[in-house]
Order: structure tokens, then sequence, then C-alpha cells
């Protein structure tokens, strides 16, 4: 199977999540940024995720492509997040594109590697009320609400002996969403929290955005 991203992207990374932990033998495409017909080829439109089993069919839609991964393995885990887990993806969403956006471009990321790549990202995501240098300069009132966020998350993630208690959905929700943070040196995160991000990330292969 196929799973095409980007690496940025927080949906394809809580994908990759479970079907790392799931033991699923997924090749992951990094689709360049400024490719569309990739992806206009196989679901109509520039989306990602996006899933190509081995049969050829094409699937979308991350909860859905999760669901598949647990049905694969006969996973009698939960299918979808939590209610405070959506919550806290609510109050990070914004903040993770504030601090990434006119960030992540600048990492070594595939989607990112070609000139025409970068050109496309700023396109597409700098507009006049969200302007890159701008966001820059609001650096520190952006940290002062993320660092207690980070506090919470810890306390959310119900953190034992370097692992946490909540079903792999809730876990890869909060993994994928804190990865968007490690682009920011300036963030102070807890001890348990940062070591239990940066031990996910070294098991299951999958990067932080750093």
């Amino acid at each position: 199977m196929k799973l095409y991203i980007y690496d940025h992207c927080p949906f394809c990374a809580r994908v990759s999540y479970i079907a790392q932990s799931l033991g699923l033998n997924i090749e992951l495409v990094s689709v360049d940024y400024d490719d569309a017909q990739t992806l206009i080829d196989l679901i109509g439109k520039k989306m990602v995720p996006v899933l190509q089993k081995d049969d050829g069919s094409i699937m979308a839609e991350s909860l859905d492509i999760i669901a598949y991964f647990m049905d694969l393995k006969s996973s009698d885990e939960q299918r979808v997040p939590s209610e405070q887990v959506t919550v806290f993806q609510t109050r990070a969403f914004p903040l993770t594109q504030q601090i990434g956006r006119p960030r992540w471009w600048n990492l070594d990321l595939a989607e990112y590697r070609s000139s025409g790549a970068k050109e496309a990202w700023r396109a597409s995501k700098e507009t006049e009320g969200f302007n890159f240098e701008e966001l820059l300069e609001k650096t520190p009132q952006f940290v002062q609400l993320i660092n207690p966020l980070l506090k919470d998350a810890e306390l959310l993630l119900d953190l034992e002996n370097g692992e946490s208690s909540l079903p792999l959905i809730d876990q890869a929700v909060y993994f994928s969403m804190l990865r968007g943070f490690c682009v920011e040196p300036s963030i102070s995160w807890p001890p348990a929290l940062e070591r239990w991000l940066e031990k996910k990330s070294e098991t299951l292969k999958l990067s932080l955005l750093r």
C-alpha cells in the first residue's frame, strides 16, 4: 500500500502514527507541494493523505484510512478521537498554523525541496491577514499561549513511565498536533511530554518538525 502525504501535515502524521503502531507495511510517498496533478489524478483534488490500497483502489479522509488500518489488523481500538482530544485540537490547531506556516517551508521536508514548491507554499498559505513576517514578529505572544497548552497536553496524555494510557487514535492526534510546535525553539516543553514525543518519534520513525 502507498500513503501519499505531506511531511508537515498533522492529518498525515496521525495516519502514519497508526500505521506504524499497528506494524503495517506502508510505503510513504511525499508529494511535492507544487505537484497538484498527482493528487488530482488520484482523488480529483489537491488533498492529503491519500491511501492507494494493494488492489489499486483509493481512499481519502484520515479517519476513514485509520479505520481501514484497524480493520486490517482486527483491532478493537476506538476509531474516533475522544471529545477531550477534539477540544484540544480545536485549541491547538490555530497556534500550530501561526507558528508553523511561516517556518515549516524552511525545514528540510520532502514537499519543499524545490524552489517551485516553496513558492507554491507561500502563494497558498500567506495572505494579507496571515503575513509570514508579521507572524514571526508575534512569536513571543504565540509562545505565551502555547506553553500552558503543552502543560495541559501532558496531563491529558496521562503519562506513566513514559507511556500514555489513552486509546491509540487519541495518542495519534496529540502527536500529530504537538510535533508542529517543535519548529520554534523558544517554546518551553514539559519534560515528560517532550520525552514522550521524542520516544514516539524514534520508535515509530516519524520525524518531529525541527
